[in-house]
C-alpha cells in the first residue's frame, strides 16, 4: 500500500495531539492547506493470523502485502486463506487558520465508528475523525518554519508551500480536521 506524505497537515496532528478543546468565538477561520488520498489493495490471502491480528496478501501483481487487522474487525477468525480481499484506505486533511480575538484555542476531539456489512463474509468500514487545535507561536518565513503549541507539547515544522507562512501570525490559532476511512471485505 501506497500512502501519499501529508506534509504541513501531518506535521500539526502530531504536534497537536493530546490536546483539549476550548469555546469559540468571535473568529474567523480561513483553510489554508488541504489534501486527499485514496489506496486500494486488492488480493488473495495466503496468511491470517488471529492472534497477532496480521495477514498477508498476495496481489494480483504477485507483491506479497502484510496487513494489520484493526481491533474493530471481531469476525477475523472467518477470514480464510484463500479468500479474494478488497481493502480501500482514505485519509483527507484540512487545515485552517483561526483568527481573531478567540483564537488559539488547544485541544483535540476524536471519534471512531465501525460499520459491519451484513451477511456471511467478514466486511464492514472504520471510520475515524480527529479534529486537533493548536496555537502559533512563532512564523520564521526566512527558514519557512512555524512553531505551534498545545498544552502538552510544542513543535516546528518546516512548511512546503511559503505563501502559508504570509498569512501565520503568533497567537493565530491552527485546526487540523482528519478524516480516515477504512473499508475491507472478502469478495470471493
Amino acid at each position: 500500500m501506497q500512502k501519499v506524505p501529508l506534509a504541513l497537515v501531518a506535521g500539526l496532528a502530531v504536534g497537536a495531539a493530546g490536546l483539549a478543546p476550548l469555546a469559540v468565538a468571535e473568529t474567523t477561520l480561513t483553510p489554508v492547506a488541504g489534501e486527499a488520498t485514496v489506496t486500494e489493495l486488492t488480493g488473495t490471502v495466503v496468511v491470517v493470523n488471529t492472534q497477532t491480528r496480521k495477514m498477508t496478501i498476495k496481489t494480483p501483481e504477485g507483491r506479497f502485502e502484510l496487513i494489520d487487522i484493526p481491533e474493530q474487525v471481531t469476525r477475523i477468525d472467518q477470514i480464510k486463506i484463500g479468500d479474494k480481499v478488497a481493502i480501500s484506505e482514505s485519509e483527507a486533511v484540512l487545515v485552517s487558520l483561526e483568527q481573531g480575538r478567540d483564537a488559539g484555542s488547544m485541544g483535540a476531539i476524536g471519534d471512531t465508528k465501525v460499520q459491519r456489512d451484513p451477511g456471511v463474509k467478514p466486511g464492514g468500514t472504520i471510520t475515524e475523525t480527529l479534529k486537533l487545535y493548536g496555537k502559533v507561536e512563532s512564523v520564521d518565513r526566512a527558514r519557512s518554519r512555524v512553531t505551534i503549541r498545545g498544552p502538552q507539547k510544542t513543535v516546528t515544522l518546516t512548511v512546503k508551500d511559503p505563501a502559508i507562512l504570509g498569512q501565520l501570525k503568533p497567537g493565530d490559532g491552527v485546526i487540523a480536521n482528519y478524516i480516515r476511512i477504512l473499508t475491507g471485505k472478502i469478495v470471493k
